[in-house]
């Protein structure tokens, strides 16, 4: 393994470390998380089913059809393999694909239920769509697959989807980013769900969402204050 190689799976493993960190995980811990490889089309994915066993050594190495080309990968983790296979296919600017059974999310994908925009942190980490439902399908099967992609052709400015019956499928531009996207994605369902018991969320109307959006752009266009 090259100093390459190392540093990119340790981006990986250190990603899963903050999300378990985080509290957002169901009590197995289980969950799959992948990386995609620069400058190729393959992608590293974890090859066992509980993020607690998850070292650099048993990450795999799959292609964008999802073939194994390096490691040993769990039957429970190739069932899956397509659910981040189709992410990377689907949407070239992605660079990792996160899949959890986050309770409260988890809850509304169980209930049939998507996430509208109905907090401001969905908008200031660009989940601008908020977080739509894919229907149902065995995991991992042609239907479930098919439900994914389109969903991600239905939706550009999304950043993850529920999985129906299942759980939740986030994305980003790099390992850590899909797992904040995910801790989003669970902090907006437990306020929903908190907010049911006072009448349920408000939804973010288009020029509330703008205006929190330019807030966010011109703070961010000045840098960093110094006095």
């Amino acid at each position: 393994m090259t100093t390459a190689d190392s540093q990119i799976r340790q981006e990986l493993i250190d990603a899963i470390n903050m999300t378990v960190a985080s509290g957002i995980m169901s009590k197995s811990n289980h969950g799959n998380m992948s990386l995609r490889l620069p400058g190729t089309d393959t992608f590293l994915m974890t090859g066992l089913s509980s993020f607690s066993l998850v070292s650099p050594d048993n990450l795999v190495v799959l292609d964008l059809e999802g073939n194994l080309v390096e490691g040993e990968i769990q039957a429970t983790n190739a069932e899956v393999i397509q659910m981040h296979a189709v992410v990377y296919r689907e949407r070239p600017e992605v660079g990792s694909v996160l899949h959890t059974h986050s309770p409260f999310a988890t809850a509304f994908a169980v209930a049939s239920r998507s996430l509208p925009l109905f907090y401001e942190a969905q908008i200031r980490n660009d989940i601008l769509e908020g977080v739509p439902l894919a229907g149902f399908g065995p995991r991992g099967s042609g239907e479930s697959i098919a439900n994914i992609s389109k969903v991600l052709h239905d939706f550009d400015q999304i950043k993850g989807l529920l999985l129906e019956n299942h759980g939740v499928l986030a994305f980003s531009n790099d390992a850590k980013g899909a797992a904040t996207i995910n801790m989003i994605i669970e902090e907006t369902a437990q306020l929903a769900l908190y907010a049911e018991g006072l009448g349920g969320p408000t939804i973010l109307t288009p020029e509330r969402a703008g205006a929190a959006l330019k807030r966010r752009d011109d703070f961010g266009a000045q840098g960093t204050q110094k006095a």
